[in-house]
């Protein structure tokens, strides 16, 4: 009886496996992301993208979202929250992150979430917000719009990574 209900119970764990394979979540390091600037005065430092500490600029990128759920599975991954990890030291830095939908007939944008960075010790932060509707890659492009400002130069803002979960 006991090797039955363990046969059972591995068989169960086992068949959730495939399930859990398919609630994998889209990331993107920050250094990996299309910069939108003709003068690309930044730095990439391992996963970070900052401005260079004698340079005053705002930075535009741009990170294309891929549906990491599986075309195979189904084009509207469950996700609801957009994540951000980034260290701001100072007021005048700012990064400002949005998640943006792109209709596949109208090119009509919409912005399902945004964050911007609060300013700290310089600190790496985690910040989330709820997506304000669902992902369907069935009819919709995504991307996340970043923007790096430093309008002094004690500021340092520093994006690390952008995550939909």
């Amino acid at each position: 009886m006991k090797l039955r209900s363990s046969l059972i119970l591995a068989t169960l764990l086992l068949a959730a496996l495939p399930v859990a394979a398919q609630t994998l979540d889209w990331t993107m390091v920050a250094s990996a992301g299309v910069s939108d600037n003709s003068q690309p005065a930044f730095v990439t430092t391992g996963p970070a993208v900052s401005i260079p500490s004698n340079w005053i600029n705002t930075l535009e990128f741009r990170y294309p979202v891929t549906n990491t759920y599986g075309s195979a599975t189904s084009k509207q991954p469950g996700w609801t929250t957009f994540s951000v990890t980034y260290a701001d030291n100072h007021s005048t830095g700012t990064i400002v992150a949005s998640l943006m939908e792109v209709d596949a007939c109208t090119a009509t944008e919409r912005q399902l979430c945004s964050i911007t960075s609060t300013d700290g010790d310089g600190s790496t932060v985690c910040d989330t917000c709820s997506l304000t509707g669902s992902i369907d890659f069935s009819s919709h492009s995504y991307y996340v719009y970043v923007t790096i400002a430093k309008t002094d130069l004690p500021a340092d803002p520093k994006l690390y990574e952008l995550a939909i979960y």
